[in-house]
């Protein structure tokens, strides 16, 4: 007994075998249903049987019996093939709901502003595809839900040119660049002439809070000027920085797509064009290898690469 292998050690074959000839009476029928030879199934029986140290079948009157030990095992090998297939039934169902629910991560912005003509286009020719959406709009928290296989599919924007992360699949799919927005009702004045950043910077600025590539950037830029952002208010989303440029706070710091899209601000906003070029960017689409091979997910990105409403299959 103590030179008895445990089941756990054993070749998964073997058992597959021994169960195939305890159900089937015997080892020619379980070699018919098996599609291997009758001496291919006496061989493994016989290995397990050496490896268990005990016998498992005995003939009684022409026909193959089970032990008392035999019982035993043909008794655990029927609850663990059971497993096996609920759980090819569990896995299967898992494959299938990938493949029919999408997963994407993104800013807010790039959800309003970019994705929601993509998203649109896409149900109206996979509406049996559910859609998950994960708002997150700081860059690493967003690599996290990637790496954490949490969505399929992630976009964000970069002003880098370089990639974002070695660990994922990557492409471009959009362009931007930053600007300042303000509101009509409160700074019409500045409509229509082309201001330099210190000029920009005499009126209050409307921007995220730091640690955002919008923020990051526009400092830098102006600290090129040997200006400091002249922050009024600082937002967590440009959903917010919009709602306060609304009201009058001051210039808002944004991302403009590239071409700019018909209704991407409010009626009443309108640019303040900046004697020098601000600095511009892309938007990606990151993804891990396996997800190229999920219908959902790869019809979208190509929805995103053939571009939004008449340009559609």
């Amino acid at each position: 007994m103590d030179t008895m292998k445990a089941l756990n050690e054993l070749n998964l074959e073997w058992l597959r075998v021994f169960h195939r000839v305890a159900s089937k009476g015997g080892m020619t029928a379980a070699a018919k249903s098996l599609f291997i030879t009758q001496p291919a199934v006496s061989h493994a029986v016989s290995q397990l049987e050496d490896r268990l140290g005990i016998r498992l079948f005995e003939r009684k009157s022409r026909r193959l019996m089970l032990t008392a030990e035999g019982e035993v095992l043909y008794g655990v090998t029927r609850r663990m093939f059971a497993v096996l297939r609920e759980g090819t039934r569990e896995l299967h169902e898992a494959v299938e709901m990938k493949q029919t629910v999408l997963r994407i991560g993104c800013p807010f912005l790039l959800l309003r502003s970019f994705l929601s003509g993509y998203l649109s286009d896409f149900h109206r020719t996979h509406a049996s595809v559910r859609i998950q959406l994960e708002i997150e709009n700081r860059m690493q928290p967003m690599l996290d839900l990637l790496r954490g296989d949490k969505v399929d599919l992630l976009f964000l924007a970069t002003p880098k040119p370089d990639r974002i992360d070695p660990e994922f699949l990557e492409e471009q799919v959009g362009a931007f660049r930053y600007g300042f927005v303000a509101s009509r009702t409160h700074f019409g004045a500045l409509e229509g002439r082309r201001l330099t950043l210190s000029q920009i910077n005499s009126h209050p600025i409307v921007i995220l809070r730091p640690g955002n590539n919008t923020r990051d950037w526009m400092e830098r830029e102006f600290a090129k000027e040997g200006l400091a952002l002249n922050v009024q208010v600082e937002t967590k989303t440009m959903a917010e920085t919009e709602e306060f440029v609304k009201a009058g706070f001051g210039l808002g710091a944004m991302m403009i797509d590239e071409p700019e899209q018909a209704g991407s601000h409010p009626e009443e906003f309108f640019e303040v064009k900046t004697a020098k070029a601000l600095p511009a960017g892309r938007y990606a689409a990151l993804y891990r290898g396996q997800t190229s091979q999920m219908p959902a997910a790869r019809d979208f990105l190509d929805c995103v690469r053939r571009g939004r409403t008449g340009e559609m299959d």
